[in-house]
């Protein structure tokens, strides 16, 4: 099995080929801080699995669970914590929507872009 079937077994949840094959190339990259529209940033992408002082796709999918989040795929994290997350939801799919787990904020999920292509072509260097 996959490591993809595999997750998506244990998370009830379908990963995009679209997300998928951006994290076969870049799982686990260290990006040190690019930004989306100069109001977002991005850290890292996540690894897949659990590793030992790194996040992954897995840890933070058992939090969503946690708190309820349903129909997210996080991919990345800025320099905070916060999960950037793929929507699989029906009437947001393929946009990117940021997980501000700790604001203070009823729902913490926010959108960020209308789809994963624009926000990943979106993507540019601190100035």
């Amino acid at each position: 099995m996959s490591d993809f079937e595999k997750i998506e077994t244990d998370s009830n949840i379908l990963f995009p080929d679209t997300l998928k094959k951006f994290l076969l190339v870049y799982e686990g990259a260290f990006l040190g801080g690019l930004y989306y529209q100069e109001r977002y940033s991005i850290k890292e992408i996540l690894f897949i699995y659990k590793k030992p002082d790194f996040p992954s796709i897995e840890a933070i999918l058992e939090g969503h669970n946690d708190f309820e989040i349903q129909g997210f795929i996080p991919f990345a994290i800025d320099s905070g914590g916060w999960d950037y997350n793929f929507s699989v939801n029906e009437e947001s799919y393929g946009q990117v929507w940021v997980n501000k787990f700790d604001s203070g904020e009823e729902n913490p999920m926010e959108f960020v872009s209308s789809s994963f292509e624009d926000f990943i072509n979106g993507l540019e260097a601190e100035e």
